[in-house]
């Protein structure tokens, strides 16, 4: 049984919404979780509704509204595009929904204050997910670092090369002002990552970005310095260009935990300039029923590169756990997953211990709304070329 589910308690009936690639890679952890019941899916396409409806025999609805208004939903997982995240929880809270919503939680700080404040003010569970900072080989990470076996943290270092902007993206997605490129898409994963590693409070960030390509103009790579208040620091890089692919670096295994095929390198910019054939435009909506995901997850998932230094040691993930280096020399340590698709499965594990336990999630509003204001200070520090200093963190509670 999952963490937090209970033989006892019927499952949590879950709702959809936004049926697209986030939707469907929650889909298919939610399918296998025992905690888990898929009651509805919501997308304005009907073409990944009527493929959600054959595979579940669940309600499908056009729009957020009359998904929220189905009395058999307690928990609303929120993958719509960006631009809309706030607006769809604000009517989710309002609604009387639990909410997972994957990141960012809205592209203001305005925004992310009044979410707080309509899930506080309907008594809703808000988790903002899914990011890598769930994946169960970050989460033994944290274990260990605060267990203090390894002594004092001195500094995280994460780096990670893809294809991510040159796969099939919709307008908004190569548009920063909409939530598009990097900053709001990947760089989260590793600010969650950073933030959770070095116990969440981060002090300021220095940045830079670049956009060298025209025809993708938004944020395609980021280099930052991170401080945290107790003076550890951290460093982060990401590149979405498709030409290096950190897999490389990590046993030839893909983010999700699938073996990955070598020398891909290019193959999304090769298939970009392909001609477009209705097929071939169909796949690239990568929605619900047409997006190709990994059948199963024998390794466990990760975001590029985490190192992470202590006084007596350091850390990495591998295809199966964590490597320990130290004064001993190297050594593994196994690293369990629950019972769904890890990293995934874990968000929902989360909100299953809030709602049958009342076991509050490290991953609320509030550290969603930590996690957006460096990402803005990420482009802040680009624009202006200076230090930002932040002001909105939090810490990560003891046991975490």
């Amino acid at each position: 049984m999952a963490e937090g589910a209970s033989p006892d308690l019927p499952p949590v009936t879950l709702g959809i919404a936004g049926l697209g690639y986030a939707g469907a890679m929650m889909i298919r952890a939610a399918a296998r979780h025992p905690g888990i019941r898929l009651l509805a899916g919501a997308d304005p396409r009907p073409e990944p509704r009527a493929a959600f409806a054959r595979d579940f025999a669940a309600a499908t609805h056009a729009d957020i509204a009359t998904l929220c208004a189905d009395p058999a939903i307690e928990a609303i997982y929120i993958a719509t595009p960006h631009q809309f995240h706030a607006e769809h929880v604000l009517r989710a809270a309002a609604a009387g929904k639990h909410v997972i919503v994957e990141k960012p939680l809205a592209l203001t700080l305005a925004d992310c204050d009044r979410i707080i404040a309509a899930v506080e003010r309907a008594g809703v569970t808000l988790i903002t997910g899914h990011t890598h900072a769930f994946d169960p080989t970050i989460r033994a990470m944290r274990r260990l670092i605060a267990g203090g076996t390894l002594g004092r943290l001195g500094m995280i270092a994460t780096w990670n090369y893809t294809d991510f902007l040159y796969r099939p993206r919709r307008p908004e997605e190569l548009d920063t002002a909409l939530g598009g490129g990097i900053l709001f898409n990947q760089v989260p994963h590793q600010l969650d990552i950073i933030r959770l590693l070095g116990g969440g409070r981060l002090k300021s960030l220095r940045a830079q970005v670049a956009v060298p390509d025209p025809a993708r103009p938004t944020e395609g790579s980021c280099t930052a310095f991170l401080e945290f208040e107790d003076g550890a620091a951290a460093s982060l890089v990401y590149s979405g260009y498709d030409h290096f692919d950190s897999d490389e670096l990590h046993f030839g295994v893909s983010e999700a935990g699938a073996p990955k095929p070598a020398a891909r390198h290019g193959a999304a910019r090769r298939a970009l300039a392909a001609p477009v054939t209705p097929e071939s435009e169909r796949r690239a909506q990568r929605a619900y029923g047409a997006a190709t995901l990994a059948a199963e997850q024998p390794f466990l998932p990760h975001f590029g590169v985490t190192l992470v230094t202590c006084a007596g040691g350091d850390l990495r993930a591998s295809a199966e756990g964590l490597l320990v280096y130290d004064d001993a020399g190297v050594h593994a340590v196994a690293v369990e997953r629950g019972p769904s698709w890890a990293g995934h499965g874990d968000v929902l594990d989360a909100l299953i211990a809030a709602l049958h336990q009342g076991r509050p999630s490290l991953h609320d509003a509030r550290w969603g709304k930590a996690t957006v204001e460096a990402a803005l200070a990420v482009l802040r520090s680009a624009r202006e070329r200076r230090e930002i200093a932040l002001a909105h963190q939090v810490a990560v509670p003891q046991g975490q």
